[in-house]
């Protein structure tokens, strides 16, 4: 008995179309800010922000990485200083979906005098996939929660995604 060996197609519809397991890199680079609370009544602030755009390819997943310098600047003894971070995304000119937050957190600092200046960096990575390929903005947004006897400046913001 003879008999063909069949070869498994490396194709799959999805999404409506035909699509091959070939999965290319995409790297895409977005923009950061930077921004100073003074009070803990100070608006949120959209502090950096990257489009993606997956419509090459099958099933996308994304990784954010977001990476900043928190600078506290205590003006009093025991300052004190709660931020959030939350990641959204945003595809096709929908709105807003809230991903992930992160909170970053000072307190309890022994210190000698008033003067205290405390430079530290602040960074997350997100995963996120997709059934669908799309395009897409992810943006990060701060607020300041808690701060008390101290002021937080926001900077060097960088964001990054890599799609495959």
């Amino acid at each position: 008995m003879s008999g063909k060996l069949k070869r498994k197609d490396d194709s799959k519809k999805d999404c409506g179309r035909e699509t091959s397991f070939h999965k290319p890199l995409l790297l895409f680079c977005g923009q950061g800010g930077n921004t100073q609370f003074t009070s803990p009544n100070d608006s949120p602030v959209n502090i950096g922000s990257v489009k993606v755009d997956t419509r090459s390819l099958v099933k996308p997943q994304v990784k954010i990485k977001f990476s900043s310098v928190v600078d506290l600047t205590g003006i009093s003894l025991n300052p004190e200083a709660l931020l959030t971070f939350r990641l959204f995304r945003v595809c096709d000119g929908g709105v807003p979906f809230p991903l992930q937050n992160w909170v970053y957190e000072v307190f309890q600092i022994n210190q000698i005098d008033a003067l205290l200046k405390l430079n530290t960096s602040f960074a997350f990575i997100f995963c996120d996939r997709s059934k669908c390929p799309r395009q897409c903005e992810y943006f990060v947004e701060v607020s300041i929660d808690n701060l008390v006897n101290a002021e937080v400046t926001v900077n060097n913001v960088q964001i990054q995604a890599i799609a495959q």
